[in-house]
C-alpha cells in the first residue's frame, strides 16, 4: 500500500491571483459598507509618515540649497548693477555740481559794476602752461573775437592778469602773480600809490622798494590806480598781509594776498576797449 505524500501539491499562480483578487474585493466591500479598514489605514499612515518625512528631508535640503544659491546669485548680480548705477549717477552729479558752480560764478561776473570805456567778455580757460616761473593760461578767445594784447583780465573778485599773446582763436594770459608782472595800485585808505609785483606763487604778491616811512598797514586794500593806461582804475588787486622793515637796505617790503581767485576758475573776463570809446 502506497503512503500519502508529506506535502500537498502547491496552488498554482492563476489560482492564487484569483484568490487574492476575491479577498481584495471582499475587503473593499466590507470597508465601504462598515469602514472596517479605517483604523488600519490610520495606524499605517501614523507608522509610515516619520519614515516618509525622514526620506524626503534630504531632497528638501537639496531644494532649499539650490534655491539659496539661485537667490544669492540673483542678489549678487543686482548688487553689482546697483553699484555700477550708483557710480554712474555719482559721476553725473559731480558734473552737474561743476556746471552749477560755473554758472553761479558766471552770473556773479555778469553782476560786476561796469567800468568806463571797457566792455567785459567772458572766456574759458582751456589749458595751463607748464612753466613754474611764468604763470600763464590759455583761453578760447582770440583776435577773431576782438581780443588785443595788453588787455586786463579779471574774475568776480578782482584783477588776475593781462593778455600777453593773441592768436586767431586763442590767447595767452600772464597772471599777475608771475615774477615778471606788476601793476600800479593805490591804497584805498589813504590814496598812497604803489607798484605790486608777482613772486611766482598764486597766493602771494609783494610791494618792493617801499619807503620805510610809507603809511601802509596790514589789512589795507589795494586797487588799480589807472595811471598806466592799461588797467582801469578801481579794480581790486590785493590786501596787505604784513610790512617787513628794511634789513641792510633803505627800502621796506610789503607782503600781499591777491584778491582775485587766481588758479581757481574755468572762466575769466577780458576787459576789452569799447568801440568808439574816447
Amino acid at each position: 500500500m502506497a503512503s500519502a505524500p508529506m506535502f500537498s501539491h502547491a496552488i498554482g499562480l492563476p489560482a492564487r491571483l484569483a484568490l487574492y483578487g476575491l479577498a481584495s474585493l471582499a475587503l473593499m466591500v466590507v470597508d465601504s459598507r462598515y469602514d472596517a479598514m479605517t483604523a488600519f489605514r490610520t495606524g499605517s499612515v501614523t507608522l509610515i509618515h516619520p519614515v516618509q518625512a525622514a526620506l524626503a528631508r534630504p531632497f528638501e535640503y537639496l531644494g532649499e540649497a539650490g534655491e539659496f544659491f539661485t537667490v544669492h546669485g540673483v542678489l549678487l548680480k543686482e548688487k553689482r548693477q546697483l553699484e555700477a548705477e550708483r557710480e554712474r549717477l555719482a559721476t553725473l552729479l559731480q558734473g552737474y555740481n561743476d556746471v552749477q558752480g560755473e554758472n553761479a560764478r558766471l552770473r556773479e561776473m555778469l553782476k560786476l559794476t561796469p567800468l568806463p570805456a571797457v566792455e567785459p567778455m567772458a572766456a574759458r580757460i582751456t589749458r595751463v602752461l607748464p612753466d613754474p616761473f611764468a604763470r600763464k593760461l590759455v583761453i578760447d578767445r582770440g583776435s577773431a573775437d576782438g581780443v588785443e594784447a595788453g588787455r586786463p583780465v579779471v574774475d568776480v573778485a578782482g584783477l588776475i592778469g593781462q593778455v600777453t599773446e593773441v592768436y586767431t582763436n586763442s590767447s595767452i594770459i600772464t597772471l599777475l602773480t608771475s615774477k615778471d608782472q606788476a601793476a600800479p595800485v593805490q591804497d584805498q585808505r589813504n590814496g598812497l600809490r604803489l607798484i605790486v609785483s608777482g613772486v611766482g606763487s598764486d597766493n602771494l604778491l609783494e610791494v618792493r622798494y617801499l619807503d620805510m616811512h610809507a603809511d601802509l598797514k596790514p589789512g589795507d586794500l589795494l586797487t588799480t590806480s589807472g595811471i598806466d593806461g592799461t588797467y582801469p582804475p578801481g579794480i581790486q588787486v590785493a590786501q596787505v598781509l604784513s610790512v617787513e622793515q628794511p634789513r641792510q637796505t633803505p627800502f621796506a617790503r610789503a607782503i600781499c594776498q591777491p584778491i582775485g581767485h587766481i588758479g581757481q576758475h574755468r572762466y575769466v573776463l577780458i576787459l576789452k576797449a569799447k568801440k568808439n570809446a574816447p
